[in-house]
C-alpha cells in the first residue's frame, strides 16, 4: 500500500525558524552556506585579533594585529613585531602610499616602513600622548594621522606638525578619515563629522549628533558614516540622509568599518557579523552563512577584487564569492552527504543522502525507512515522464510518486541489492546497475538479473548512458563495457582507459563519451580512447562525476575539488581546465560519485562531504586578476649568508648598488615570491640563469632557487610566475656579477708572466752559465791536449834521430875540413832550432813563417841526402801568405813523410813540392807531394809498424781536429793518398786552410 510521507514537528520548526530569518535578513526563505577561507596564525598570521588592513603598491597584503604586522603574498606571511622595529606591537591604522612606503599606526607611535626596514617617525614634542586611530594620505604624498586626544596631524617632508588652521581646541579625538578624490579630507570625530580642505574645515550635518567610526563614499555620491550606536547613515548629494540600523537589517549599531567595493556595493563591518547592501537590500553574513568567525573589525577590497575581512580573534578571512555556495543541514537539508539529486517536473529537487534517506531542498519534505524507505543510503535517482520517482539505496529500489512512497514486488525491488545508477531506456526498460551487475526491469514483470554477456563478466557497475542506434556504456570495476544487439564489448587500459575501474559516465555537445576513473579522464573518439591528467595529485584524477554544463563545458567533481573544461580544448591540452577549490567557495574538496545535476538557468549542483554545493553562473563574481601574478626577487645569499648588497632588495624594485659576489661564495641561493592573493597555493615559477642556462628550466612550485660552482662573469637571475591558468607573467631579474678567483685576474697573469720570465731567464742564465763554463771546461780540456800534441808536435819536429843526424852531418863537415859546408848546416841547424822553438810558444804561426821554417828542414835534409831529392816551394801570387795563419809545425811531419817513406826507398832521385794557391774566396790550399813509391807501397813495406813520422801525422791531424772543436779553424786535411790510383807512384797531401784562424793561447 501507499505510504504518505511524514513530516514532523522539528521539520516544521526548522521551516518556520527559516522563513523568519530570511524575512529579517531581506535575503531568500533558503540560506547559503558562502565560501571563506581562514587564514590564522596556524598559516602565520602574526596574531589573531586583525584590525586593518592594506595593500601596497608591490601588491602585497598588510595586516595589522594586536600582537604585531604582516604581509601577506597569497601563500607565505613575513611578520614584524618589536624585533623587526615597530615601537608598539598594537597596529591600529595602516596606510599604503604609491611611492610603495607603507605607514603603520603603532599605538601612539607612528612608523614607515620604506621596503627595507621599518623607521619611526617623531611626533611633535610636547604633544599629548594620544593613540592613533587613523591615516590618509594625499595625492601630493602628505600623510594625515587622526589621533584620539590630539587630533588631526600631517606628515609633510618627514616632519610631523598640526595642519595650519585646524580647530585643535574642538577636534581632538579623530576615529575616521576618508580622502577624496579632489583633495578633500573627511574627518570623524568623536561628536560629529568635518570637511577639511586648504586649511579650512567645515561640520557635515547629520540627522543628529553622534561618533563617527568609519566613511566611505558610493559611487553614485552618497558618503556613508559609520556610527557608535546610531547604525549606518548615508549622505546624499542632495543632503537627504538614508539610515539603517538594527531594524532595517543592520547586525549591530556600532559599525567598526565601510567599504565600498569595485561594483559599488557597501560592506559594512560589526561586532556580529557582515552587512552588504546592495541595490537597497541588505544582507547578512555571519557564522550562518559560512564565516568562520563573525566579529568583524575590518573590510578591504584587494586590486583583483578579492574581498578579505579582518576579525577579532579567528584572523582574516578571505571571501570566495557567490558563484559557489553549500547547502547543509544548517539551511535544512537532511544531510551534508548528498550522494544524488533529482529535479521533479515542479521545479522540486529531491536529494538521496548517504546516511539520512531522501528530502526536498526547500525542506518540505523528508523520507526515511520510517516512511517506506528500504534503506536510509541513496545512491542514484531518476525521474519518469509521469513525474514517478526512482532511487536506488543499499537494499534495493524505491518508487516515490506524489510524496508518496510506492512499495515494489519483491521480485522487482531487487532487496538486499546495492543498487548505484539507474538508466531508462527508450523502449521503457529500466536498467538498474548493481554490485553484482545488471537488473532490468521491463514493463510490470519480474526484475531480470544479467551477471555477464558474451562471456564478459558486469561487475559493479555504477553508471549508464545511452549511445546511437539503441547502445547502451556502462560504467564497471573492470572497464567499460558496451551493449548493442546484445553483443557486448569491452574497453580496458589496454584501450587507452585512464584505470579499469570506472566511476562515471557522460556525452559532450558533440556526443563523444567521457569517463571518470580512479585515475584520470578518458574521452572515447570513435575507434580507442584518449586519457588526460587532470593533475599531479591523485585526488585531482580520482573522478566521481562527470556534468554537461549550460555553455557546452563539462564539469568533473574529484577528490581536490571540480574542474571545468571545454573538451575539445582539454584534448588538445591538459592545463586547459579550470581548477575550483575552498579559495572559490567550495566547503568541501571530495565530490561524491555521481553527485551532480543540472538545473534550471544553467546552475549546477555537486554533492560534496561538506554539503549539497551550488554553481550559479548569474552571481556577480568577485573580481579576479587580469594579469599573470607578479614576480619579486626577495634575496640572495651563499651557503645562508646573505650576499653584501642583496640585503637593500626592496618590495618593486632592484638592489641599491650593482651586486659583486666574490669568486669563494659562488654557490647561490635565490628567493622569490609571486603576488597571487586569491590562491597562491597553486603558482607555478619557471627561471633561468641568463649567461649560464640558455633555456628556461621546467615549471616548478618551489620559491627557492641554487646554483652551484657558478664561473666568474655576468650574470642575470631570472623567474617569472604563471597562475592556475596557466598565464605567465613578466620575469623579475637580478643582474649581478661574480668576481673572477685571483688566479684569472689581468694583475696575476702579469705576475705570472714576469715570473714565468724571470725563471725563464733564469733558467737560460744557468743553462748558459752551465754551457760557458762546460765550453770553458772543454776548452781547456782542448787547449790541454793541444799543448800536448804542440809539444809532441815540437818532439817531431825535433826528434833524436834528426838532431843526432844533423849533428853527425856537421860533425862529418867539421872532420872533412869543410868549413863552408859545415858552417852551412850548422847555421841553417840553428835557424831551423830556433824557429821551432819560437813557433812553440804560439798555436799558430803566418803561413810565410812556416813555409821560411819548414824551407830550412828541407835544406838541412838536402845537404845531408845529395843527390836524393829535389824540392820546390811554390806559392802563387795571389796568396798573401804574411796574413795566412797556419798551426806551427804542421807541415813539416807531411813533408818529412813524403821524404823518409817516399823517396828515400826508391834508388833514384826523387821531387818534393810544396804548393800554396788559393781556394775558394775563404781558404788557402796547400798541396804536399811527391814522386816516390807511393802510401800504399810504404806501409805495405813498413808492415803496419810506426815511427816518430806516423805519429806527427797523427799529432797534426788530432791538431787540426782540436782547432775545429774549438772554432778555431776550419781546417780540412786530406791524405796522405797515393797519386794516380792503385798502380800510380807518389804521395799526395791537401791541407784547405782558412784565410783566418782564431789565436790561440801565448806561453
Amino acid at each position: 500500500m501507499a505510504v504518505i510521507m511524514r513530516v514532523c514537528p522539528e521539520q516544521i520548526t526548522r521551516i518556520l525558524l527559516l522563513l523568519l530569518l530570511g524575512s529579517l535578513a531581506g535575503t531568500s526563505v533558503w540560506g547559503q552556506q558562502f565560501g571563506f577561507t581562514a587564514f590564522t596564525p596556524k598559516e602565520g598570521l602574526a596574531q589573531s585579533q586583525v584590525r586593518c588592513m592594506a595593500q601596497d603598491s608591490a601588491g602585497y597584503m598588510w595586516f595589522g594585529t594586536l600582537g604585531g604586522a604582516s604581509r601577506f603574498d597569497g601563500l607565505d606571511f613575513t611578520n614584524y613585531g618589536l624585533r623587526q622595529g615597530l615601537p608598539d606591537p598594537q597596529v591600529n591604522a595602516l596606510l599604503a602610499m604609491p611611492d610603495s612606503t607603507v605607514w603603520l599606526a603603532c599605538g601612539s607611535f607612528l612608523t614607515r616602513f620604506d621596503g627595507e626596514a621599518m623607521r619611526s617617525v617623531p611626533l611633535p614634542k610636547g604633544m599629548p600622548e594620544a593613540r592613533i586611530l587613523a591615516l590618509a594620505g594625499a595625492t601630493d604624498g602628505t600623510v594625515y594621522i587622526g589621533t584620539d586626544g590630539a587630533g588631526l596631524l600631517e606628515v609633510r617632508n618627514g616632519v610631523v606638525s598640526v595642519p595650519n588652521g585646524w580647530p585643535a581646541d574642538s577636534a581632538q579625538g579623530v576615529r575616521a578619515l576618508l580622502m577624496l578624490p579632489d583633495g578633500t579630507l573627511l574627518v570623524g570625530l568623536r561628536g560629529g563629522l568635518l570637511r577639511w580642505k586648504a586649511g579650512k574645515s567645515e561640520a557635515v550635518p547629520l540627522p543628529f549628533a553622534t561618533g563617527v567610526s568609519a566613511l566611505a563614499m558610493g559611487r553614485d555620491g552618497t558618503l556613508w558614516v559609520g556610527t557608535y550606536g546610531a547604525g549606518l547613515i548615508g549622505v546624499k548629494k542632495d543632503g537627504s540622509f538614508i539610515q539603517f540600523d538594527e531594524s532595517k537589517g543592520l547586525l549591530q549599531n556600532n559599525v567598526r568599518s565601510l567599504l565600498v567595493d569595485r561594483g559599488g556595493r557597501l560592506w559594512v563591518g560589526t561586532k556580529f557579523g557582515a552587512n552588504l547592501l546592495e541595490k537597497g537590500r541588505m544582507r547578512a553574513y555571519t557564522v550562518y552563512q559560512g564565516m568562520p568567525n563573525d566579529n568583524i573589525w575590518c573590510v578591504n577590497e584587494d586590486n583583483a577584487g578579492g574581498l578579505w575581512f579582518g576579525t577579532d580573534g579567528a584572523g582574516v578571512l578571505r571571501y570566495a564569492g557567490e558563484r559557489f555556495v553549500t547547502l547543509t543541514v544548517t539551511e535544512g537539508l537532511c544531510s551534508d552527504l548528498v550522494m544524488t539529486v533529482v529535479g521533479d517536473k515542479q521545479g522540486a529537487l529531491w536529494l538521496g543522502t548517504y546516511n539520512n534517506g531522501i528530502c526536498r531542498m526547500d525542506a518540505m519534505a523528508h523520507i526515511t525507512t520510517l516512511d517506506g524507505l528500504p534503506n536510509n543510503t541513496v545512491w542514484c535517482g531518476l525521474v519518469d515522464p509521469d513525474s514517478t520517482l526512482w532511487f536506488g539505496t543499499s537494499d534495493g529500489l524505491c518508487r516515490i510518486k506524489r510524496g508518496t512512497v510506492l512499495p515494489l514486488d519483491s521480485t522487482r525491488a531487487l532487496l538486499g541489492q546495492r543498487v548505484l545508477c539507474l538508466f531508462r531506456r527508450e523502449d521503457g526498460s529500466l536498467w538498474c546497475g548493481t554490485r553484482d551487475g545488471v537488473a532490468v526491469l521491463r514493463g510490470n514483470g519480474p526484475a531480470e538479473h544479467i551477471t555477464e554477456v558474451d562471456g564478459i563478466a558486469l561487475r559493479g557497475v555504477r553508471s549508464m548512458i545511452g549511445a546511437e542506434n539503441g547502445a547502451l556504456w556502462l560504467a564497471t570495476d573492470l572497464g567499460i563495457v558496451r551493449l548493442a544487439n546484445g553483443k557486448a564489448q569491452r574497453f580496458t587500459t589496454l584501450d587507452g582507459l585512464a584505470h579499469n575501474t570506472v566511476f562515471c559516465l557522460a556525452n559532450d555537445a558533440k556526443g563523444r563519451l567521457w569517463a571518470g576513473t580512479s585515475n584520470g579522464l578518458s574521452c572515447y573518439t570513435g575507434e580507442r580512447f584518449v586519457s588526460v591528467e587532470l593533475g599531479m595529485d591523485f585526488g585531482s584524477n580520482y573522478v566521481g562525476l562527470i556534468q554537461l554544463g549550460k555553455g557546452g563545458e563539462l564539469w568533473a567533481g574529484t577528490n581536490n575539488g571540480i574542474y571545468r573544461f571545454l573538451p575539445d580544448s582539454l584534448l588538445q591540452d591538459p592545463d586547459n581546465a579550470d581548477h575550483f577549490t575552498q579559495v572559490d567557495g567550495l566547503r568541501g574538496s571530495e565530490c561524491n560519485l555521481n553527485a551532480g545535476y543540472s538545473g534550471p538557468g544553467g546552475r549546477l549542483f555537486f554533492g560534496t562531504n561538506a554539503g549539497l554545493t551550488m554553481y550559479d553562473p548569474a552571481a556577480p563574481v568577485l573580481r579576479r586578476s587580469d594579469v599573470p601574478p607578479r614576480t619579486y626577487i626577495t634575496g640572495i645569499s651563499s651557503f645562508l649568508q646573505p650576499i653584501p648588497g642583496a640585503d637593500s632588495l626592496s618590495i618593486g624594485s632592484g638592489p641599491s648598488a650593482p651586486i659583486d659576489v666574490p669568486y669563494r661564495k659562488n654557490h647561490l641561493t635565490f628567493t622569490y615570491t609571486a603576488i597571487a592573493l586569491a590562491d597562491g597555493r597553486h603558482v607555478r615559477f619557471q627561471y633561468r640563469l641568463a649567461g649560464f642556462d640558455s633555456e628556461w628550466l621546467p615549471a616548478t612550485e618551489a620559491r627557492s632557487a641554487s646554483y652551484s660552482n657558478l664561473p666568474d662573469g655576468d650574470f642575470a637571475f631570472e623567474v617569472r610566475a604563471a597562475d592556475q591558468r596557466g598565464r605567465w607573467g613578466k620575469p623579475a631579474r637580478l643582474p649581478f656579477s661574480i668576481a673572477p678567483p685571483y688566479w684569472l685576474t689581468w694583475w696575476f697573469f702579469a705576475a705570472c708572466a714576469a715570473a714565468v720570465a724571470a725563471l725563464l731567464y733564469g733558467i737560460q742564465r744557468y743553462r748558459g752559465l752551465r754551457r760557458k763554463r762546460a765550453e770553458h771546461t772543454r776548452q781547456l780540456i782542448l787547449r790541454s791536449r793541444m799543448l800536448k800534441l804542440e809539444q809532441h808536435a815540437l818532439n817531431a819536429n825535433m826528434n833524436r834521430h834528426f838532431i843526432f843526424n844533423a849533428l853527425n852531418s856537421i860533425q862529418y863537415a867539421i872532420n872533412r875540413q869543410d868549413r863552408t859546408a859545415a858552417n852551412k848546416y850548422l847555421t841553417s841547424f840553428a835557424k831551423l832550432i830556433r824557429k821551432n822553438l819560437d813557433a812553440s810558444a804560439n798555436d799558430t804561426t803566418t803561413l810565410a813563417e812556416e813555409l821560411a821554417r819548414l824551407e830550412l828542414y828541407l835544406l838541412l835534409e838536402h845537404m845531408r841526402f845529395k843527390d836524393k831529392f829535389t824540392y820546390a816551394v811554390v806559392v802563387s801570387p795571389s796568396v798573401d801568405a804574411g796574413t795566412v795563419n797556419i798551426p806551427a809545425m804542421m807541415l813539416q811531419p807531411y813533408v818529412e813523410n813524403s821524404i823518409w817513406h817516399g823517396i828515400l826507398p826508391m834508388a833514384h832521385p826523387g821531387h818534393v813540392e810544396v804548393k800554396v794557391e788559393p781556394y775558394g774566396d775563404t781558404h788557402v790550399r796547400i798541396r804536399i807531394s811527391d814522386d816516390g813509391i807511393g802510401i800504399d807501397q810504404s806501409l805495405e813495406d813498413k808492415g803496419g809498424a810506426t815511427d816518430h813520422i806516423s805519429r806527427g801525422i797523427e799529432i797534426t791531424k788530432g791538431r787540426a781536429d782540436i782547432l775545429r772543436r774549438l772554432d778555431l779553424a776550419d781546417i780540412r786535411i786530406q791524405g796522405p793518398e797515393q797519386l794516380g790510383g792503385k798502380h800510380g807512384k807518389g804521395t799526395q797531401v791537401v791541407i784547405d786552410l782558412p784565410l783566418s784562424i782564431g789565436q790561440g793561447h801565448t806561453d
